[in-house]
């Protein structure tokens, strides 16, 4: 009987060291997590009232209306477009304050995480960009089906290389890929330039020879 009633309270006592050891940590703990949500509420109220000037000033200037011509095709307004962007930097901002007053010693691992997805979003945005401008500008002009083509096909490979950049590969093989893609944009040019300026020519040096083979 002794021998149950010691096991029990053996048990009882390793259960309240495992709780006491708990809310030690949750007490040491408590601080970092209210700073952390202090941080992100500071944020969050900055993104807000941020949110709610740039969308008045752009309301007031009308530049939604005023690249209307130009982003009609588009299926996003302006004034959303940079509220996203100005959001996510508030966002990184927020991050990297946190690490920086809670963690230190890791701020070179949040720096370098926070430049990828820099460059990232800086690529996602450059490409859709000038899509866009591209879109409007042969829109515009109205380029011939076979020039709008080709600035299609110049522009995927130049978006080709904006994305190599920024992928986890070897710089042997983004040097690789980059050159490779590089010489077949120098081949491209120089091919459609010799066709898009002496078609005419070569044209009728083609029906020539042929007229002459057909004579003899």
């Amino acid at each position: 009987m002794s021998y149950n009633n010691t096991l029990n309270q053996t048990g009882i006592e390793l259960v309240w060291d495992a709780l006491q050891m708990a809310l030690r940590d949750l007490i040491d703990v408590l601080p970092s997590v209210f700073t952390a949500v202090a941080i992100i509420v500071i944020y969050i109220a900055v993104a807000l009232i941020v949110t709610r000037l740039v969308r008045k000033v752009f309301t007031l200037f009308k530049i939604d209306e005023l690249l209307k011509p130009i982003l009609r095709h588009a299926y996003f307004s302006i004034t959303n477009l940079v509220l996203v962007l100005i959001n996510l930097g508030i966002a990184l901002l927020a991050v990297y304050s946190i690490v920086l007053t809670l963690f230190p010693q890791q701020i070179h691992v949040a720096t370098a995480a926070i430049e990828y997805l820099a460059r990232v979003a800086s690529v996602i945005f450059l490409v859709v960009f000038v899509f866009i401008t591209l879109g409007a500008m042969i829109e515009r002009i109205r380029m011939e089906a076979k020039m709008r083509g080709f600035m299609f096909l110049i522009l995927l490979f130049m978006s080709i290389v904006l994305i190599v950049d920024i992928t986890a590969l070897t710089q042997e093989v983004k040097a690789a890929l980059t050159w490779g893609i590089s010489i077949g944009i120098g081949l491209s040019i120089g091919v459609f330039s010799a066709w898009y300026f002496f078609h005419e020519i070569l044209e009728t040096k083609l029906k020539e020879t042929k007229e002459e083979q057909q004579q003899h």
